[in-house]
């Protein structure tokens, strides 16, 4: 019977989240309030623009001829059979962010149990110092991560406004979602199908290639190494591939290469939106262009080598900071990227006593996201400000992030090293009464 009552406190708690979630979105919906606000939709995501590119492509005419339209042909063959209604497509979207979630919580069970069997092992091996016992994971664990991170998702502000401004960024997500599940599970056809289907969406998640592979060679240390990362590789350019002659089937030629991921990789539309590129372009001369958009998008490249060499025994954290990464140094950031990055915190809550600057981050994010509405109203509409205010928010936008990735990483680096060493070796004094210092590296 307690178990019965539990069981149906929980269902009563994830209705009444799920509904709350349902209505606020449909609230925002109905308002109209983000649909073309420049921090939730881009020119790589927005709802207006697809609905565009369906009304050409359905009147025979090539979306891609233009530079308006920079969906996926997939995108445009599925809405163009679905339809254009505002009304019935926000249901739709509504329905991808609740399965997301719905995935994510998944995701916190599953690494829940698999923290819980992992510290087990290694206290039986005796890889934990005695003083490390208070660090350890307990079993309520895997109720509690399921649901923060459910409530992190469904009332992240960031996530209720992509999904109420219609952007295909709530897709991305989904694929994401599926993506970091099947990492946990370790089912790699799931995964490389869910990964393919992400690139193919926004080229950048392509760099999760690298978690999936470290993860796979771990759960299978019976098979060679190489045998596992080429089987992957092969089976996610496979499934990439087949999409790409797929969409060349929709569109009937090669357009769409170069209005989709060409767009992506030159950014030759400085619409202003929460990241870093469009400013710095727009003060750009000419003949200095060609150099630093390789520069820029090669920096998010650079940092895939290092962070795997440190943290190879840790795929789900590495996958996670590279979103965070991604949302950051993206050539069209929305906040939908950032949402996500945000909702996966929950799963590294272990870590948060070692995170020293989260009151900094908080406070920074929820400065900028209040005075970026502010900055592009006086801007655009009162012309009382310029670019360089918007911008300045940026920074201090993209910054956070950048602290709080940091931030995360050195905690994981911290926490490692007091399960090892445990407290009491940072307390002894040597002769000179002085105490050693942590230093990180």
């Amino acid at each position: 019977l307690i178990l019965l009552d539990s069981l149906l406190q929980e269902m009563a708690s994830d209705l009444v989240l799920y509904s709350v979630a349902v209505i606020v979105r449909q609230v925002a919906v109905a308002g109209g309030w983000f649909s073309s606000r420049p921090e939730v939709s881009t020119p790589l995501n927005s709802w207006s623009r697809l609905t565009e590119g369906v009304h050409l492509h359905q009147a025979g005419l090539s979306p891609y001829s233009g530079v308006v339209f920079h969906e996926t042909p997939l995108a445009l063959a599925v809405f163009s059979v679905l339809g254009k209604s505002t009304a019935y497509a926000s249901w739709l979207f509504i329905m991808g962010d609740l399965l997301t979630c719905f995935l994510l919580s998944r995701v916190g069970e599953v690494v829940a149990k698999q923290r819980l069997v992992d510290q087990e092992m290694a206290n039986s091996s005796g890889l934990h110092h005695p003083e490390a016992r208070p660090l350890l994971a307990t079993l309520s664990s895997t109720l509690t991560i399921p649901r923060l991170l459910s409530l992190s998702y469904l009332l992240n502000p960031y996530i209720i406004a992509s999904c109420a401004g219609m952007t295909s960024t709530v897709w991305t997500n989904l694929m994401l979602a599926t993506f970091l599940l099947s990492l946990v599970t370790s089912h790699q056809v799931m995964a490389c199908i869910s990964l393919s289907l992400a690139t193919y969406q926004s080229l950048y998640p392509a760099l999760l290639i690298v978690p999936l592979c470290l993860k796979l060679v771990q759960s299978s240390p019976t098979v060679s190494p190489t045998s596992t990362v080429m089987t992957t590789l092969a089976m996610f350019l496979t499934f990439l591939t087949s999409l790409l002659l797929l969409s060349a089937e929709i569109c009937g030629d090669w357009s769409f290469l170069h209005s989709v991921y060409g767009f992506i990789l030159t950014v030759p539309e400085l619409t202003p939106n929460m990241g870093i590129f469009w400013y710095f372009f727009t003060e750009m001369f000419d003949h200095f262009r060609v150099f630093f958009v390789w520069t820029f998008q090669l920096n998010l490249l650079l940092y895939v080598a290092p962070l795997s060499i440190k943290f190879p025994t840790h795929p789900l954290l590495l996958s996670t900071t590279m979103i965070g990464l991604i949302a950051v140094f993206k050539s069209y950031p929305s906040t939908g990227d950032v949402g996500l990055f945000l909702s996966l915190l929950p799963l590294f809550s272990h870590l948060l006593p070692f995170m020293k600057q989260t009151f900094i981050i908080l406070c920074m994010l929820l400065a900028t996201t209040v005075l970026a509405p502010i900055a592009w109203q006086l801007w655009i509409y009162n012309n009382s400000a310029n670019a360089n205010y918007y911008f300045a928010i940026n920074l201090v936008y993209s910054t956070a992030q950048i602290f709080l990735i940091t931030d995360l990483l050195f905690g994981q680096v911290k926490r490692q090293f007091y399960m090892t060493h445990g407290f009491s070796l940072l307390e002894k004094e040597d002769k000179e009464g002085q105490r050693p210092i942590l230093q990180l590296k």
